[in-house]
């Protein structure tokens, strides 16, 4: 599914707490996983590098383009989540933390 939501705060690298509007005046607060790629943790220098990423791009109430999955063993949905730039030009979020040696890819 795809959705409009709106960044509460990024809880770690890959990690993301949104409200997902759904239609209708109807919204839902949930916690986000970037699919496909994991970001070291935030006890490392370099997980704490990759939430100060991501924290940059999104701050509080930044609106985003979610693709949903399914939900992870911890009950949080797997989601792409696509982002504009300061030029007006879509971005893969999960993408550029690759590309930025932010995370690793990882299968499902």
């Amino acid at each position: 599914y795809t959705y409009r939501a709106f960044v509460v705060r990024v809880l770690d690298g890959d990690t993301l707490k949104v409200v997902v509007d759904l239609g209708f005046g109807v919204r839902s607060v949930q916690t986000l996983r970037l699919r496909g790629i994991d970001c070291p943790e935030l006890v490392s220098q370099e997980g704490k590098e990759a939430k100060a990423f991501v924290e940059k791009l999104l701050p509080p109430s930044t609106q985003i383009l979610i693709k949903t999955t399914k939900s992870d063993k911890y009950d949080r949905y797997l989601a792409d989540v696509f982002i504009t730039d300061k030029t007006g030009e879509a971005q893969y979020l999960n993408n550029v933390l690759l590309q930025k040696d932010l995370a690793v890819r990882v299968s499902e």
